[in-house]
């Protein structure tokens, strides 16, 4: 038979309530519905005349595509465990679908689900209360993270194939010591080694043969530095098939960088180039004979005979290093500049190894005026192999080496721009495009640059626009800027940039001879404007719908916004809120604490709370707690504060509940357990006049734990007074030192096991209530014999310590971690661990001691170890100070 439940104003808290609730009947197998609340109705979009007083496997049967699922049987099983346990009873992440309403369809969810029974009078089991939580999103989210995992486990097991199947050379090496954590193939037999020969061994062990060649030095700098090196034609001795040969190879040396941006090792990227820089170098000295006989004529010319030391030049060479006529070859070596002499004996020394002489240095002519020549020479050698001979030319390129250095400063800017720079020459192609701007274009390389007409580079309506606007106003007036709209040659985006276009004449005759542009690509801006407007528009739909306010303020504490929800708890209009203006709104007694509270902290810049009591729009009294974060600019300035209010009323609510209930609750039990306790000792005495020994030793017991239980009354007493701040404080001036002696001996008689050893200095004469401080001492001594069973001794110390007095309760029993060491002075708190079923209490001492030290003007702290033992210390001032 199905229970009805009774009509007594549970509805508007069950029907309100953001948990889904069903109220269902024990009558299996129908399990009728008897009632609905309004988060169940909107989370399976049903109504409650369609639920209540039907079957809930007849609202929500099973889905007929979904044959695997067992929802109903799990459901039933569920239903069955709470009404035969009486306890809740909870599915977890199954899935059972809902009904598509006026349609055959179902809709998938995913559901953890609590069955708590409710019990009547007798214990029985009268109703379920069925509440599911919706977990398809969080399951949908589940599944798909599972499935990018397995999608990245394929893709780096891809990467890895490409690596190993790459036709270069490529390996990771780690460390100091540059190990070889991958390699491919390729560099393998690049290297003539095989993979397991080299894997896991410095690179220098399997390839010793370039041993200082240099090869360290430029790890060691891609290691330390994190930038690349590279090289091209390097010599390099290896051993391959057993004979030592040198190889050519172009190599890039990258930084291989962790996940936090360290670099730990050095990608090395490697590619023989042998028969290539061995036909280079035939072409090369070929070209170099040809281009000595050509540049000849015309330039300076040089013989040096090594042998003998003597030098032969002609008339010109003479003039270009300064001289009138030919002179001696030491007063051509002391024309030289003498910090450029190093680069010409470097030249030379390598002249003998290559047999190529080339080098450019500055040499200062009798006027003191500087001028650079370039100098090339070959070396001739002798049968022997000895070289025995230099001949060459010099070059004045005082001129070219200005010009040069000009060029490079400009090359420089321009490749290292983010913007297109062109030369546009008058057929309608570009014969010069810098990277930035072959990027933007989808250029390939110069020679793709050199072979479109710029007519490609847009569609034909805004090519008419180049045509008809561009081009005339640049011949015509120098230069045209403004927005325009041009092609990408690969993917065909049409997309705008800004162009900056100028004529660029013939310095000597004035005619045109090319259009200059600079281009910038306005895509990222516009997105960036877009995206900061999108930003702005979310920020302002989130701070709208945020249920708790939200605030912000300059440096100097005045506010700058509230959101709408704070708006809608005021009453007030926004305008109204601004500067200090948003203060009337709190409750006129509470107005200054806030502000000094603000200003306080601003000065500090300080994270802040405060509580206050609003003047709500619905005409009530209204709780509230605000925060304040401080904010800094990118110099680290403070700027101002962003923060948050939250109506507490109903936690403060039942806070005053609690304290109400537990000092009703006390003062009830006061009573009763004192007449108990005198009932029990006047019994104690009877029996011990009769000879029951026994029967008064379990007597003496039960009023041992009367006492406790009258304890544990007292300080729930002192909490309810603590937390309404009634308190009572006797202040007197009384001596320390024997008062505590005179608690330490009452307490020694408590403990067979522990010896209460004291070690005080001279205090004499504190104001303080003797009562109180005296409660604080006998709590954490009795702490420290509870806390410490193994333990034989117990330390307290006393002693001045500026102006204060402090005092130390040290055991050596469980100790407590870290972790907790800033939360055992809180109220109710106790530290959890293995051992805490053996020590019984409500965790109320530490918290009492704490206030009353806190109203005596003074502090309370503890140092801790666990299975060390612990330490409680306070300090009170020695003269009276104001209590907070």
């Amino acid at each position: 038979m199905i229970k009805l439940l009774p009509d007594n104003g549970y509805k508007d808290i069950f029907y309100n309530s953001e948990a889904t609730m069903l109220i269902i009947g024990v009558d299996k197998p129908y399990y009728t519905i008897i009632d609905v609340n309004n988060a169940y109705l909107r989370a399976t979009n049903s109504t409650r005349e369609a639920l209540v007083g039907t079957s809930v496997f007849e609202v929500f049967p099973r889905n007929p595509k979904n044959e695997k699922s067992e929802n109903i049987e799990l459901t039933i099983v569920s239903f069955d465990e709470a009404i035969k346990t009486k306890k809740p009873h909870t599915m977890t992440n199954y899935r059972y679908d809902i009904p598509v309403a006026g349609t055959e369809e179902f809709e998938e969810r995913w559901w953890t689900t609590t069955n708590t029974p409710v019990l009547d009078a007798n214990g029985e089991v009268s109703y379920l209360i069925h509440s599911p939580a919706d977990v398809t999103e969080l399951h949908q989210i589940t599944e798909r993270e599972q499935k990018n995992e397995e999608a990245l486990k394929l893709q780096r097991q891809q990467l890895f194939g490409t690596f190993m199947q790459a036709p270069v050379g490529i390996a990771i090496l780690m460390g100091n010591n540059y190990v070889v954590d991958l390699i491919n193939p390729s560099l393998c037999d690049l290297y003539g080694q095989r993979p397991e020969e080299m894997m896991g061994r410095p690179i220098f062990d399997c390839i010793p043969f370039v041993r200082g060649k240099g090869f360290e030095e430029m790890l060691d700098s891609v290691l330390a530095g994190g930038a690349a090196v590279s090289g091209e034609g390097v010599p390099v001795l290896l051993v391959r098939e057993r004979v030592l040969e040198t190889v050519y190879v172009n190599f890039v040396y990258e930084p291989y960088r962790e996940p936090d941006g360290t670099v730990s090792g050095v990608i090395v990227v490697a590619t023989e180039v042998t028969e290539m820089f061995k036909a280079r170098k035939l072409l090369e000295e070929a070209e170099e004979r040809a281009r000595l006989a050509v540049d000849a004529v015309g330039l300076g010319t040089y013989d040096l005979d090594l042998i003998s030391g003597e030098m032969v030049t002609s008339k010109i060479a003479a003039n270009i290093l300064g001289f009138e006529r030919p002179a001696t070859r030491a007063e051509y070596v002391a024309a030289f500049h003498p910090d450029d002499l190093p680069l010409r004996n470097k030249a030379h020394e390598e002249a003998l190894a290559t047999g190529r002489l080339i080098y450019e240095i500055r040499v200062i002519w009798p006027d003191k005026s500087i001028h650079w020549i370039r100098l090339e020479g070959k070396v001739l050698f002798g049968e022997d192999g000895v070289a025995v001979r230099i001949i060459g030319t010099l070059l004045d390129i005082t001129d070219q080496r200005k010009a040069r250095e000009e060029q490079q400063k400009l090359i420089t800017l321009v490749d290292n721009s983010v913007d297109l720079m062109s030369i546009l020459n008058l057929e309608g192609t570009n014969s010069y495009i810098n990277k930035a701007g072959m990027n933007m274009l989808g250029f390939e390389d110069a020679d793709h640059v050199a072979q479109v007409p710029i007519s490609e580079l847009h569609d034909p309506a805004h090519f008419e626009q180049v045509k008809r606007e561009v081009l005339p106003s640049v011949m015509g007036k120098g230069r045209w800027e403004g927005t325009m709209l041009v092609r990408h040659l690969k993917t065909g985006e049409i997309f705008p940039v800004y162009n900056n276009c100028i004529r660029i004449d013939d310095p000597v005759s004035g005619v045109p001879i090319g259009v200059g542009a600079v281009m910038r690509d306005l895509r990222p801006e516009i997105a960036a404007k877009q995206a900061l407007a999108d930003s702005e528009q979310l920020l302002r739909n989130i701070t709208s719908a945020a249920p708790t306010t939200l605030w912000m303020s300059d440096k100097e504490g005045s506010v700058t916004y509230v959101n709408k929800t704070w708006i809608d708890w005021t009453g007030r209009e926004y305008a109204k809120h601004l500067g200090s203006g948003w203060l009337h709104s709190i409750y006129h007694a509470d107005r200054p604490k806030v502000a000094e509270k603000l200003t306080g902290d601003i000065v500090v810049h300080g994270l802040f709370e405060v509580e206050f009591r609003l003047n709500h729009a619905d005409g009530t009294m209204h709780w509230c707690m605000l925060s304040g974060q401080p904010q800094y600019d990118a110099r680290n300035n403070f700027a101002g504060y962003i923060g948050s209010c939250v109506d507490i009323t109903d936690q403060k609510l039942l806070q005053q509940q609690k304290d109400d209930f537990i000092g009703i609750a006390s003062h009830e039990l006061k009573t009763p357990v004192t007449s108990i306790k005198a009932y029990t000792q006047v019994l104690e005495r009877m029996l011990t006049r009769k000879g029951d020994v026994k029967e008064a030793q379990m007597i003496g017991r039960m009023d041992a734990q009367i006492n406790r239980l009258t304890s544990l009354i007292g300080d729930l007493l002192d909490v309810t007074k603590i937390n309404s701040g009634k308190l009572q404080f006797n202040d007197s001036e009384f001596d320390f030192v024997p008062m505590v002696r005179e608690l330490v001996e009452d307490l020694q008689r408590t403990t067979e096991r522990h010896i209460l050893i004291e070690q005080h200095e001279p205090i004499g004469m504190i104001y303080g209530d003797k009562e109180r401080i005296g409660q604080v001492i006998s709590n954490l001594i009795t702490n420290a014999i509870k806390y410490s069973p193994q333990a034989d001794k117990i330390i307290i110390n006393s002693c001045l310590l500026d102006d204060e007095v402090q005092l130390s309760v040290q055991d050596f029993g469980i100790g407590i971690s870290e972790d907790k060491l800033t939360r055992v002075f809180e109220q109710f708190y106790r530290v959890s661990g293995d051992m805490q079923h053996t020590f019984p209490g409500l965790g109320l001492g530490l918290y009492i001691s704490s206030e009353i030290i806190k109203r005596e003007g003074g502090r309370i702290w503890v140092n801790s170890e666990v299975g060390k033992g612990s330490t409680f210390y306070f300090a009170i001032p020695l003269q009276p100070k104001n209590r907070g």
